[in-house]
């Protein structure tokens, strides 16, 4: 069985993929109008709840109050750190995957035809690849912002590595599609 192509496996797993990746956004949705209602409010429902939560080592812990967002008809909790700060990494981690999940699904789309190198292809690399740069740096500003004394740079860091790697990849397509235009005018 081929990997790449018309009938190969990633052309019939883009259909669950995509299922996924609506779904997702979905409820990502959802999650979004409650940080919203939370965020002007400050008041708690049937899918908001407050929450403590214990951080750090044995020999110095300290009690964290979170806020945690219910999604609808599971019992899957979004929990992230009762603050201006917290609200606000957890929206753009839910808007980065959104945004990840959407651009890989193009890039399936893409790559399960027979035509490998083409403009879309590369325009989906390079706009996950910025997207990515992007969002890292967004994170890493906000942390620095509004958490200077307890900067956490791991995601931003991953962000802005992945988003290095998907810009590499595109330059790849860009030389495969070169070749191949070159290919095509040969024959």
């Amino acid at each position: 069985m081929k990997l790449l192509g018309k009938n190969a496996l990633l052309y019939w797993l883009k259909y669950p993929f995509g299922i996924y990746t609506v779904g997702f956004i979905s409820v990502s949705v959802w999650i979004f109008i409650l940080m919203a209602v939370y965020s002007v409010t400050g008041k708690t429902n049937g899918f908001i709840s407050i929450g403590q939560w214990k951080t750090g080592y044995i020999d110095h812990e300290r009690q964290v109050e979170t806020v945690r967002f219910h999604y609808p008809v599971s019992r899957m909790v979004l929990a992230t750190e009762n603050s201006a700060e917290g609200i606000l990494l957890a929206f753009l981690g839910l808007l980065s995957i959104c945004f990840i999940l959407i651009i890989v699904l193009k890039i399936i789309i893409e790559l399960s035809k027979d035509n490998f190198f083409t403009g879309k292809a590369v325009q989906n690399f390079k706009i996950l690849g910025l997207g990515l740069l992007m969002f890292g740096a967004v994170q890493l500003i906000v942390n620095w912002l509004i958490a200077s004394h307890n900067l956490d740079v791991t995601s931003s860091f991953l962000f802005i590595l992945t988003g290095l790697i998907f810009i590499f990849l595109k330059e790849i397509f860009v030389k495969g599609k070169m070749m191949q235009d070159e290919n095509d005018l040969t024959i």
